[in-house]
């Protein structure tokens, strides 16, 4: 009787133990595969603003007009600021396994659409000519040429996949006043900010992570930011002056 008394209460102590080690296992695993949380926020600007700038056209007036103003920068009237690109460094989330549509930037009436484009590494760019004339459209990083095909008149989209991270412009040869810019991630932590100065990161893993914020006429500024477990965090973020 003694020994089945001991061999019983060993048995209830070994199922015990499994169960909290499997209850352990359960709840790390949960913790792996649950979700990040989101990152919510605006860029502000308080300093002086830039003049626009007016530039004279001298070739295709019909389409592109006689003038091109460029606005160095828009915004809101609470100070949020218009295409900053907010991304988060040091994350090496993958983006490999990821479906995206193409990432289209049309030529529309002698302008880039969108100004500022934000991608990923592999997805698609489509570049399309809207208008009755003749583009030649050049993308480049520093490194290298991404980029430069003639696009017809009216012509369909030309597809490549973007293959490396970072800051690329965009031009054309034929009008010189025309620029834009593409920035490409090869993680998915990034944002471009609304008109109201918004932007939101999601699926971010907790700890504290350095955001990079970039503007075409501004500049770069960094900003560090804590996220909690499972909490959205939401914080506002003021450019300095340049």
């Amino acid at each position: 009787m003694m020994t089945q008394s001991r061999y019983h209460h060993g048995s209830i102590i070994l199922v015990t133990s499994m169960i909290l080690i499997l209850g352990s296992i359960v709840t790390s695993a949960q913790a792996e595969i649950s979700p990040g949380a989101t990152l919510q926020g605006k860029i502000l600007y308080r300093g002086p603003i830039p003049p626009a700038k007016t530039q004279s056209i001298e070739q295709d007036k019909e389409t592109c007009g006689t003038t091109t103003r460029t606005i160095p920068v828009t915004i809101s009237s609470e100070g949020g600021l218009y295409q900053a690109v907010v991304s988060v460094e040091g994350l090496n989330g993958s983006t490999s396994t990821q479906k995206y549509p193409p990432l289209l930037i049309k030529n529309d009436q002698c302008e880039f659409q969108p100004h500022i484009a934000v991608g990923s590494v592999k997805q698609p760019l489509e570049v399309q000519n809207l208008d009755p004339i003749l583009h030649n459209t050049h993308i480049r990083s520093e490194k290298r040429a991404f980029f430069n095909v003639v696009l017809l008149p009216k012509s369909q989209g030309i597809k490549k996949v973007l293959k490396e991270p970072g800051l690329m412009t965009i031009s054309c040869n034929k009008h010189p006043f025309m620029m834009g810019y593409v920035h490409v991630f090869d993680h998915p932590y990034y944002a471009i900010t609304d008109a109201q100065g918004g932007f939101s990161i999601s699926n971010l893993p907790r700890g504290t992570h350095r955001l990079t914020i970039w503007h075409k006429t501004l500049g770069t500024i960094h900003q560090s930011v804590t996220i909690p477990q499972h909490n959205n965090s939401a914080l506002n973020i003021e450019f300095t002056t340049p």
